[in-house]
C-alpha cells in the first residue's frame, strides 16, 4: 500500500505524494476516528457487547482471506511451500518474533538456487 506514496512522488514530487498519501489514508482515518467516538458513547449500551462478539468471528475469516490471497502468490513450488510450512510450525509452537521468521526465510530462499 505504500507504493502508492513513492508512486505519487514520482508523478508529483514531495507534494504528489502529500496528496497520495492524504487522498488514500485520510478518508479511512477519518471514518476510524469517527466511529471510535461513537462507539466510546455507546459504551453502556447493551448490544455493543452482542456486535463485539458476532464481529470477532467476520474479522478473523476477513483476515484469513487476506492471508490465503497473498500465501497463494508468494508460494511458487515446492520450496516456498515447505519454508511457509515451517513458519507456520514455528510460530504455532514457539513464541518466536514473526519479523525475524521472515529474516531468516528470506536467507534461506536466497540460499535455495532458482
Amino acid at each position: 500500500m505504500m507504493m502508492i506514496v513513492s508512486i505519487g512522488q514520482w508523478a508529483g514530487g514531495t507534494l504528489g505524494a502529500i496528496a497520495v498519501l492524504i487522498a488514500f489514508f485520510g478518508p479511512t482515518a477519518i471514518l476510524a476516528f469517527v466511529v471510535a467516538k461513537a462507539w466510546r458513547k455507546l459504551e453502556k449500551w447493551p448490544w455493543r457487547t452482542s456486535i463485539q462478539q458476532g464481529l470477532a468471528p467476520v474479522s478473523i475469516g476477513l483476515l484469513l482471506a487476506g492471508c490465503f490471497s497473498l500465501a497463494r502468490g508468494a508460494i511458487a513450488g515446492v520450496e516456498t511451500g515447505g519454508l511457509a510450512v515451517a513458519v507456520l510450525l514455528i510460530l504455532l509452537q514457539y513464541k518466536v518474533n514473526p519479523a525475524l521468521l521472515v529474516l531468516a526465510s528470506a536467507g534461506v530462499g536466497l540460499l535455495i538456487p532458482a
